[in-house]
C-alpha cells in the first residue's frame, strides 16, 4: 500500500491518505431556507469579497438538477457521486492579501469537499449557497482568517449551532477522550498565513492552553457501530497526532450491507475507497472515527 507524503490539507489538518480504488464511472456528484432567487450581487451587498472559481455556477445547477426530490441522507450520497474525480487542491483558501469567500465546486481538499456538499444541498439559489458558505466556515459568519473554522470540533460545533448537524449524535461503543487544539500555533512554519505577526497572534492566543473533548469510535469498535450507519453521514479521521482532533474527513457512502467512503485525497481527487472500515483502518496514526449526521432543517438558527 502506498501512501501519500504527510501534508496539510482541509483547513488544518495533515492529511495521511492511503491511495486506494477509485471507483469507475461515478458521474453525479444539504439543509437549510434562506430567500429564493436573485443574483450574487445581491449577496455582495452583505458579503464584502466573493469569489466564484470559474465553473462553479455551472456544476452548482448540474448538482441541484441530480437532488430534487431526493431525501437529505440520498442528496448527499448523490452529490458526493457527482463530485467523484474532481482534482484535489489544498490551502486553496490561502490566498495573498485579504480573506475573500471563496466559492469553488471544481477542486476540493477534504475539509471544503464536504462543507461545499452542505451548503449546495440546502440552498434554493446561489445566493443562498454563497450565505451558507459563509455561514458554515467563518465563526458568526464574519469573514477574516482568524474566524475561519480551521479545526474540524469547531466547524462541526457551529454547523449543530445552525442546525445543520445532528447535535451530540451517540453511536454503540462510543469513547471519549480529552486532547489540546494547538497544532497549528505549534506548527508555524507548515502556514504561510501565519508568517504574519497578526495572524500568528490571533491563532496563537486562541489555541493556548485550549483542550477539547472529543467522541469518537474507536476502530476497534467500528464494526459493531456498522448499522446504524447511513449514507449522508459524515465521517472524520480521529487521529493520535498531538494538537490535532482529525486528519481527514469525508462522506459515507451505504451499498447494501457495504459502507464506502468518499472524500478528496491529495494526489487523487475526490475518490471513493470501497469498505471503510478497512480504509480508515489504513490511515496512519488513525483511531478511530468521529460520525455526525446531517439534518434538514426549514429555517437556520442563525435567520431566526
Amino acid at each position: 500500500m502506498n501512501f501519500t507524503a504527510p501534508l496539510i490539507a482541509g483547513l488544518t489538518s495533515i492529511v495521511l491518505v492511503p491511495i486506494q480504488q477509485v471507483a469507475v464511472g461515478a458521474q453525479s456528484a444539504v439543509p437549510l431556507r434562506v430567500f429564493a432567487g436573485g443574483s450574487l450581487s445581491r449577496v455582495s451587498r452583505s458579503i464584502e469579497d466573493v469569489h466564484v472559481v470559474e465553473g462553479t455556477r455551472t456544476r452548482f445547477k448540474r448538482a441541484q438538477s441530480l437532488i430534487r426530490a431526493l431525501p437529505l441522507n440520498e442528496a448527499i450520497a448523490r452529490l458526493a457521486e457527482f463530485f467523484v474525480g474532481s482534482p484535489y487542491m489544498a490551502m486553496s483558501l490561502d490566498q495573498s492579501g485579504r480573506e475573500q469567500l471563496r466559492l469553488d465546486l471544481t477542486q476540493f481538499d477534504c475539509m471544503l469537499f464536504v462543507e461545499q456538499l452542505l451548503a449546495v444541498v440546502s440552498a434554493e439559489s446561489f445566493d443562498d449557497f454563497a450565505v451558507r458558505t459563509k455561514r458554515l466556515r467563518y465563526r458568526n459568519g464574519e469573514i477574516g482568517y482568524c474566524t475561519r473554522q480551521h479545526y474540524f470540533h469547531d466547524w462541526v460545533g457551529s454547523a449543530q449551532a445552525q442546525g445543520v448537524i445532528e447535535s451530540q449524535p451517540v453511536w454503540s461503543a462510543q469513547a471519549t477522550r480529552n486532547l489540546p487544539l494547538n497544532f497549528m500555533s505549534s506548527h508555524r512554519d507548515r502556514y504561510p498565513a501565519l508568517q504574519s505577526p497578526d495572524r500568528f497572534e490571533c491563532i496563537r492566543a486562541r489555541e493556548q492552553g485550549r483542550r477539547i473533548e472529543q467522541h469518537y469510535l474507536p476502530l476497534a469498535s467500528l464494526e459493531a457501530a456498522l448499522p446504524s450507519l447511513q449514507s449522508g453521514d459524515i465521517f472524520a479521521v480521529a487521529t493520535r497526532v498531538g494538537g490535532l482532533d482529525v486528519s481527514h474527513m469525508g462522506v459515507l457512502i451505504r451499498e447494501g450491507s457495504r459502507l464506502d467512503a468518499i472524500h478528496a485525497a491529495p494526489g487523487r481527487g475526490v475518490m471513493r475507497s470501497r469498505s471503510f472500515v478497512r480504509y480508515l483502518s489504513s490511515v496512519p496514526d488513525a483511531i478511530g472515527a468521529v460520525i455526525v449526521r446531517p439534518q434538514m432543517v426549514q429555517q437556520p438558527t442563525f435567520l431566526q
